[in-house]
């Protein structure tokens, strides 16, 4: 028995959950990134995260490639990386406040969190590819995040710290 897409896709939306933009470099030095919301926590010791790509994104080859991926937790205010990051082409770090981090790895300022990791597999998953990361640093930033839910940005439910 196989579920219908779209009743698929609208269970997923009432789904509340973080944004994230994930991010690399590939080897001429080009930054890539995209918009996730499919990132999870997998193990602390070893410290490991896990996040979703889809193969039809144009940035794909790049991240099966690189030997790293920034996982950067969108802050409250940030929605409009999470939309520049979810369009296909363009520059999307065009006057966008990255910076570096470890192995030259694009890093959003101001991010919620930032994840830096070592690519450790790769899993392919239906139409998507998992990619496990072994996380080399952590930063914790401060404020509120970006919700996601029923395809529509949301408010926190609790003020700023």
């Amino acid at each position: 028995m196989s579920v219908d897409v779209q009743d698929f896709k609208a269970a997923l939306s009432r789904y509340l959950t973080g944004v994230t933009v994930v991010t690399t470099v590939d080897g001429a030095g080009r930054r890539w990134g995209f918009t996730a919301t499919s990132f999870s926590s997998v193990s602390l010791v070893p410290p490991q995260i896990l996040v979703c790509i889809a193969r039809s994104a144009q940035c794909y080859e790049a991240f099966l490639d690189s030997p790293g991926f920034a996982v950067n937790v969108l802050n409250r205010g940030q929605e409009q990386v999470a939309e520049r990051f979810a369009q296909r082409g363009g520059d999307k770090f065009a006057g966008l406040p990255f910076g570096t981090g470890s192995g030259d790895l694009p890093v959003l300022d101001h991010a919620l969190a930032v994840f830096e990791c070592g690519t450790r597999d790769r899993y392919p998953a239906g139409d998507h590819t998992i990619l496990l990361g072994e996380v080399h640093r952590a930063e914790v930033g401060e404020g509120t995040p970006t919700l996601y839910y029923n395809r529509q940005f949301r408010p926190a439910l609790w003020p700023d710290p």
